[in-house]
């Protein structure tokens, strides 16, 4: 497989900004290897007009749409978000509430399944914010979001009912 394969495979997957350095870590390859595929595949997008777009940012690199597809994404993100919360989404923004501020890792280990897409779909509602993990680069911690507390009329996450109790307890176990 090509480099430019798996460069697009590993940012198109994370769906978060990369370095150079930390993709040329992660493909064993020199940085100046790294950043010729991404520039490659940054103008493969533009020329072949693509439905995506390499960014590049301050060293950091960021597989995304098009900008001008927003309208049908616009549709798609209304349509989802004016539906009722799926019984996978909801246990997800439980864990998240009650567990929270957790990595999606964490969170994965919990549910015992890939919760990405969740995560992303609760991203979209506001009912979460993500930030960066101070323990991991590359990594971000999800809670609750205002909205969230708002839509429930909470003023604190530890107004949850039995919070105390559910916040400490160990699930692993």
């Amino acid at each position: 497989m090509d480099l430019e394969s798996i460069l697009e495979g590993i940012l198109f997957a994370l769906n978060q900004p990369f370095s150079s350095d930390d993709l040329s870590k992660l493909v064993k390859k020199p940085v100046s290897e790294v950043e010729a595929a991404l520039q490659n595949l940054q103008q493969f997008y533009e020329m072949n007009q693509r439905g995506l777009k390499l960014l590049s940012h301050q060293g950091q690199w960021l597989l995304t749409v098009r900008p001008d597809l927003s309208p049908y994404l616009e549709k798609l993100k209304k349509e989802t978000l004016e539906g009722d919360l799926t019984p996978a989404a909801a246990e997800t923004l439980a864990i998240i509430a009650y567990r929270g501020p957790l990595s999606r890792l964490e969170i994965n280990e919990l549910r015992g399944v890939d919760s990405s897409y969740l995560l992303h779909q609760l991203l979209l509602r506001e009912l979460i914010e993500r930030f960066p993990n101070p323990q991991r680069a590359n990594s971000f911690l999800y809670q609750v979001s205002f909205k969230f507390l708002e839509h429930l009329g909470l003023t604190k996450v530890e107004d949850l009912p039995d919070y105390d109790k559910l916040h400490q307890k160990n699930f692993a176990s």
